[in-house]
């Protein structure tokens, strides 16, 4: 099922849910410019090898990097429109109300997963810059794409649980 991109799906009700989807929009349009940046430097890129024999240095380091930065900060707004991938092929027999407590589950779950990456994320982050790792050809230090993912992974544990309470209260309004 398809929902209208211009219909939200999770109701931001209180402070909470306003809060938790202003974070989620702006996480979204930074990544969105961060993916127009990374295009852009890849079209110079490529243009510049095509006509000129040269393209930027260290392109593809900057590519891998935003792209794994961008597509972490995107994750939190998708959870809030229920944008991400669901099989519903062993639930569509079922009512209703099941959905939405199987809806409100995975929430919970999808929550915990969050957090714990986002733990584990920072603990690497940590060791990079302990380590000093750097990329090969810029030598910019790894751990520097490690600083968005986190507060992405939190902000989706967070809008995993606002979408698993939301799911929870319809049950209860119902």
């Amino acid at each position: 099922m398809a929902e209208h991109a211009s219909t939200p799906v999770v109701i931001a009700e209180g402070p909470f849910g306003k809060l938790i989807k202003t974070a989620c929009s702006v996480m979204a349009w930074a990544a969105g410019l961060m993916f127009l940046a990374e295009m852009l430097m890849s079209s110079i890129s490529v243009l510049g090898r095509s006509l000129f024999g040269q393209g930027i240095p260290g392109d593809y380091e900057l590519v891998q990097m935003l792209s794994a930065m961008g597509i972490a900060m995107c994750l939190p707004y998708c959870q809030l429109r229920k944008g991400h991938v669901f099989v519903d092929f062993f639930t569509l027999w079922a009512p209703a109300g099941v959905k939405r407590y199987l809806d409100a589950f995975g929430g919970i779950l999808l929550a915990a997963c969050a957090f714990l990456l986002a733990w584990r994320i920072w603990q690497g982050m940590l060791d990079m810059r302990e380590y000093e790792e750097t990329s090969m050809v810029l030598g910019l230090p790894i751990w520097w794409g490690y600083v968005p993912v986190v507060p992405a992974f939190v902000l989706l544990g967070l809008t995993a649980l606002h979408t698993a309470f939301n799911e929870f209260g319809k049950g209860s309004a119902s």
